[in-house]
C-alpha cells in the first residue's frame, strides 16, 4: 500500500469464508470498481469479529485477515447507501484499532482462562 491508495468499505457484513475470487467477484459485480488499479477493499463480519482487506499488489491480489478473540471492531463513523464508499486512512485505522468491548458471560470466562 502507498500514500495514493484508496480505501472503499463495503457496506453490507460478508461471510467471513469468502476468498480472494469472492470477495473480487463482489468488488466487480456489485461495486462496479475496477480492483486492479492498487485500491483496497474492505469488508468486515455479520459479528464484527472479523475484517478482511483486499488489495491488488502488481503480480497478484492480497488478502489480509484479522479476526478478533475479543471485543468487536467499530464501524465507519458515516455508513453510506452505496455499495461501496471510501473511508480515508485515518477512518481506516480509527477501524481497525478501536475495539468495543461488550462484556458478556462467555468473554468474560475467557478473559479469567487467559489470565490463569
Amino acid at each position: 500500500m502507498t500514500k495514493t491508495t484508496r480505501f472503499y468499505f463495503y457496506h453490507e457484513p460478508v461471510d467471513m469464508r469468502k476468498g480472494i475470487h469472492s470477495l473480487y467477484h463482489l468488488v466487480k459485480t456489485i461495486g462496479k470498481l475496477d480492483a486492479f488499479n492498487g485500491d483496497c477493499y474492505i469488508f468486515m463480519g455479520r459479528t464484527r469479529k472479523s475484517i478482511k482487506i483486499l488489495c491488488w499488489q502488481r503480480e497478484g491480489f492480497v488478502l489480509y485477515n484479522k479476526k478478533l478473540e475479543l471485543g468487536r471492531y467499530s464501524l465507519p463513523s458515516s455508513l453510506k447507501q452505496e455499495a461501496f464508499f471510501e473511508v480515508e486512512r485515518d477512518s481506516l485505522n480509527q477501524i481497525v484499532n478501536t475495539i468495543k468491548h461488550k462484556s458478556s458471560f462467555n468473554e468474560l470466562r475467557q478473559k479469567a482462562m487467559i489470565t490463569l
